[in-house]
């Protein structure tokens, strides 16, 4: 599957550990607390974009973008993309039907393995790579995958909420 590498800070779990001599630094108390929090708030914001996607609430849907920004898939059907929250509510509006279930329930979508990375030099602004799960029900009514793909995202902290500036959505198989 396609992705690109994140570059994970030093003192990630999973980055190599540091060598002899070499200090991880841990920031003030504060400042962890922050970057926890920061961390969940995005992690929230990916649930959120889920739901409201699922409800076909595509007022909602427009709302988790930043005013700057961007959507842009890539399904079997050619390349989609708008800019800012009203364009990006009109394009996910013309969807169902065609690349959403006709109606909510009619498909559900599922974010996981979400990868953040923060941005050291201006705390307002993370990037993060997630993959996605489309699944309709099957002819026998039973959950059905339909496409996998990933989310490369680029995001802004704007009036004290974290969302998308650009979300790119290329499907990876299906």
């Amino acid at each position: 599957i396609p992705h690109r590498e994140l570059t994970l800070p030093k003192n990630s779990s999973i980055a190599s550990p540091p060598t002899d001599g070499e200090a991880v630094a841990q920031g003030t108390a504060e400042e962890r607390l922050r970057r926890l929090e920061d961390l969940e708030q995005i992690r929230q914001l990916f649930v959120e974009y889920k739901m409201v996607l699922d409800k076909q609430d595509f007022a909602a849907y427009g709302a988790l973008f930043a005013a700057d920004g961007e959507f842009v898939a890539t399904p079997e059907q050619g390349l989609q993309h708008a800019k800012g929250p009203a364009a990006i509510q009109a394009l996910v509006e013309a969807m169902p039907g065609s690349l959403l279930g006709s109606e909510p329930g009619a498909d559900f979508h599922v974010v996981v393995n979400p990868l953040i990375e923060l941005d050291a030099a201006d705390p307002d602004r993370a990037q993060a790579q997630v993959t996605w799960l489309y699944v309709v029900k099957g002819e026998d009514g039973a959950p059905a995958l339909c496409k996998l793909g990933h989310y490369d995202d680029q995001l802004i902290r704007e009036a004290g909420r974290w969302r998308f500036l650009r979300r790119e959505a290329p499907t990876d198989i299906g």
